[in-house]
């Protein structure tokens, strides 16, 4: 028997909806008055035709509940490569105006990082790398190429070990990119980086929300780095970051006129969290502002829900043979979790395998978290040196998310969001968890009316990408499709389903 938490009905039009089992991620289009009778009594709801072709499923294997499975065996360190956030210099040239690093110093970096802090680097690496043999470098700030230097000699060291030992690595920077220093580009190509520039739209919004810190704009400067970083190598993946504070330009307007440029491979969309106050977003439009206003995501007010829909409405027409988008990141993954049964194992990455070395010297389990020191776990020279498993409960385990029909996607929710809104990691913040909701349902509708050619998409490179932070993502294991078979009442999204002749 179905339970609210087991099952979600969506409604995809007029004449269908979705039913989307939690248990295996599958989805079935079922006619509307079917889903409304599902989504009112459950199973009890159903005609006896309608039972006995959900009694074939079961027996196909097509109702089936390994996510829970899953994710009970799984340990904090499945589903992902050891992470390394290594945070460069508490120095940046812009003033964005919702940063949550406080200008880039998080109120407690006060120099670059130095070639100690690469040792002992390596040292955590060599204490912590995974089973995977894999290491990732998050090159972050401040502004990252503030400080090529160390950029240089972390890919020097880690080439080096990658001849002489099993380890791999992968190179990923967020960076404004208003800067270029010399080399850079030899680098970026040399070792494949993915390439993720701050970058909110147009030349109107960026510069309002992103300007330089003598107030100028940034745009122009970006853009033609960013041409220079396409140009340098086809194997330097880019990757809009753009970050929504505002309702105008729409969306599709802002995302589409950096669609147009045809220079980057994924975007995240991401919306600004602040902290309300009695007239909208604070002074530094940042969550980590003083005042006693709720913590805000912005997807959820103004005009933004029926942007976000109107968005992922249109998402599909952005996949075209003219143009190198292979999508948004966050979206991918959800869509990879459906079409091809796989679950988070968690939200995050952070506290797990994922960690980030300041120039202090102090290691966080959350990159945003780095300015507050009651959330070190450790020190450079030391490792890992405090018990933090709080950063690595399952969902299962969570009072509320283990009641939730989309725990399996969402994993949990962000928790330095979390701890912003109520003061503690895994108190949930409601806006967060709202916004999750939202974008998994609409994902799931958008794949839903997607053509096939979209659902058939190859995804394996978000395996390498760092999506949602590293969010862990494991294969559930649900039946292999294996041939076509026509149902009737029950119509799985995919379109192969186990050989079976379902009962009249």
């Amino acid at each position: 028997m179905l339970t609210p938490k087991d099952y979600k009905i969506l409604s995809l039009n007029d004449q269908e909806s979705l039913l989307l089992l939690s248990g295996n991620h599958r989805v079935f289009k079922v006619d509307r008055d079917l889903g409304s009778r599902l989504e009112q009594l459950g199973t009890k709801g159903m005609e006896e035709s309608e039972a006995a072709e959900w009694s074939f499923l079961e027996r196909a294997g097509l109702v089936s509940n390994e996510n829970p499975d899953v994710l009970r065996r799984s340990s904090f360190e499945d589903g992902a490569h050891l992470a390394i956030n290594v945070n460069l210099t508490h120095a940046c040239n812009l003033a964005c105006t919702y940063c949550f690093a406080e200008g880039g110093d998080y109120g407690r970096m006060t120099h670059p990082m130095t070639a100690e802090s690469v040792d002992q680097i390596f040292a955590f690496i060599d204490d912590n790398v995974t089973e995977s043999d894999t290491v990732r470098f998050e090159f972050f700030g401040g502004e990252p190429l503030a400080n090529p230097k160390i950029i240089e000699q972390i890919c020097e060291r880690s080439e080096r070990l990658a001849t002489n030992t099993s380890l791999k690595f992968l190179y990923r920077i967020s960076t404004n990119l208003t800067l270029l220093p010399k080399r850079v580009l030899a680098r970026f190509a040399q070792h494949n980086f993915v390439v993720s520039v701050s970058l909110d739209g147009g030349p109107e919004i960026q510069d309002r929300f992103r300007p330089t810190r003598g107030g100028r704009g940034s745009f122009e400067r970006i853009v033609a780095n960013v041409e220079k970083v396409r140009a340098a190598s086809e194997t330097i993946t880019l990757v809009a970051r753009m970050t929504v504070a505002s309702s105008q330009p729409s969306l599709v307007e802002r995302v589409k006129g950096l669609w147009t440029l045809n220079v980057f491979d994924y975007f995240q969309i991401y919306p600004a969290v602040y902290r309300a106050s009695g007239d909208g977003i604070s002074a530094s439009g940042c969550a980590d502002a003083p005042g006693d206003g709720p913590v805000v995501n912005y997807f959820l007010h103004d005009e933004m829900p029926a942007q976000f829909r109107e968005f992922l409405e249109t998402y599909p027409t952005f996949f075209a043979d003219d143009n190198r988008f292979k999508g948004v990141l966050e979206y991918e993954r959800t869509a990879e979790m459906i079409l091809e049964g796989k679950l988070a194992l968690a939200f995050c990455s952070g506290g797990r395998v994922y960690y980030t070395h300041s120039p202090n010297g102090v290691i966080s389990p959350c990159h945003r978290l780095a300015g507050d020191e009651s959330f070190d776990v450790g020190e450079g020279s030391k490792g890992l040196t405090t018990d933090h498993d709080e950063w690595r409960d399952s969902v299962d385990t969570h009072p509320e998310c283990s009641q939730c029909w989309a725990r399996y996607i969402c994993g949990g929710g962000c928790k330095q969001e979390n701890h912003l809104a109520t003061g503690d990691l895994n108190k949930l913040n409601q806006d967060s968890c709202s916004y999750q909701l939202m974008l998994a349902e609409e994902v799931i509708k958008m794949a839903a009316r997607a053509p096939t050619r979209y659902r058939k998409r190859d995804r394996q490179a978000f395996r390498d990408l760092f999506v949602s932070c590293g969010r862990p993502v494991a294969r559930n294991a649900r039946a292999t499709e294996l041939s076509e078979v026509e149902f009737h009442h029950f119509r799985p999204l995919e379109s192969r389903v186990p050989t079976a002749t379902v009962a009249a």
